[in-house]
């Protein structure tokens, strides 16, 4: 049987919660932030192109470092990784925690898969060591993000140039792939490694920093010529194209993105100096580690903390968060959305936080 991620993950879109803490998004964009409604109501809902809009794959191969021919637009960042690892023949690596349906897609389609495990006690770098011990000369893909889900943390390129370095001795032919569906919601300007080398493949959508998941776009891209044809190929057998009117919002949301996207980070770098505040107040109960990406952080639970009865007070104050073991990592670790929900809103949830810690701590 094929797996998939943990059910409990569904929770996130089909929940309603009293308090959202488990969001990694930073609030949603509707439909008249990007257009006038009325320039709708005479638009074609014909067939799309194979691969994207030439205007939509020009502008994100702007943004990104490579050409439009090197861009493919796909539904969504998901997508993105089921094409991959639907072309990807051989064995596959992923580095974890991450986003859950890598690992399951994987899983579901790869020959083989091996994990890379990182650690809260190492702040979630990159384990270069042991991602060598993972590959073997049979690996084809090597999958990987970065900002990282569910820390924020980014790596360097240092670290993916060495990733790449041990790429090349001992799995020549694989391809690196970069989920980037962070990068920008850095607090910091990030560049992308779309065009670090023809063996780097990256992947994003407009879901995460910039706030429209409902649109359903995201992209790949690929500078190698003959994977790029196998995965334009592989989208129109599985989805024929995306959706014209989607390619269309996302295009206008594209031209107003550094607007867009410095709202969004004033709005997520408030949020993160209320939860540092909150943290310094829980008296060792939760630890953290400060995220350089992201509208979510990733938080431990003390020793003293009983991790069951934690959650179980959590549920029942009606707050949801994002648990660790979701996402590969400890069941005492979990992701805290914290721009999702209007700021208000986010300390009342926080205090339910610090009230199920101190229900449910030895001491």
């Amino acid at each position: 049987m094929r797996r998939f991620p943990p059910s409990a993950m569904t929770s996130l879109l089909d929940d309603s919660p009293r308090y959202d803490l488990a969001e990694s998004t930073c609030g949603d964009l509707t439909v008249a932030d990007l257009v006038d409604a009325g320039r709708l109501a005479d638009f074609p809902l014909g067939y799309g192109t194979s691969a994207g809009q030439v205007e939509l794959r020009k502008l994100l191969g702007e943004r990104l470092g490579v050409s439009a021919d090197e861009v493919l637009v796909t539904t969504g960042a998901g997508t993105a990784l089921f094409l991959t690892g639907l072309i990807a023949a051989g064995e596959v690596v992923v580095v974890q925690p991450g986003y859950p349906p890598m690992l399951g897609l994987a899983q579901g389609l790869a020959e083989r898969v091996r994990t890379v495990q990182l650690r809260f006690d190492d702040g979630y770098r990159l384990d270069v060591a042991a991602l060598r011990d993972a590959l073997s000369p049979r690996t084809r893909l090597v999958m990987l993000a970065t900002p990282q889900n569910p820390a924020g943390v980014a790596f360097t390129r240092d670290e993916i140039d060495a990733a790449l370095s041990v790429m090349a001795s001992v799995c020549p032919e694989a391809m690196l792939l970069i989920d980037e569906n962070y990068r920008e919601a850095a607090y910091t300007a990030t560049p992308s490694f779309a065009s670090l080398s023809p063996k780097v493949m990256t992947c994003g959508s407009f879901s995460k920093a910039h706030g429209a998941p409902g649109l359903r776009i995201g992209w790949l891209t690929v500078r190698d010529p003959e994977w790029y044809e196998e995965l334009r190929r592989a989208k129109f057998t599985s989805a024929v194209a995306c959706g014209t009117l989607d390619e269309f919002l996302a295009l206008e949301l594209l031209r107003r993105a550094d607007e867009v996207l410095a709202g969004k980070r004033a709005r997520m770098t408030a949020a993160l100096e209320v939860v540092a505040e909150w943290i310094s107040r829980q008296d060792g109960r939760v630890t953290w580690i400060r995220p350089d990406a992201g509208a979510f952080c990733c938080l431990r639970l003390g020793a003293r903390v009983r991790v069951a009865d934690f959650y179980e007070r959590l549920g029942e104050s009606g707050v949801s968060v994002a648990r660790g073991e979701w996402f590969g990592d400890e069941a005492g670790t979990f992701r805290l959305g914290f721009a999702h929900e209007p700021i208000d809103r986010l300390r009342e949830g926080l205090e339910l936080i610090g009230a199920a810690l101190r229900a449910s701590s030895d001491s």
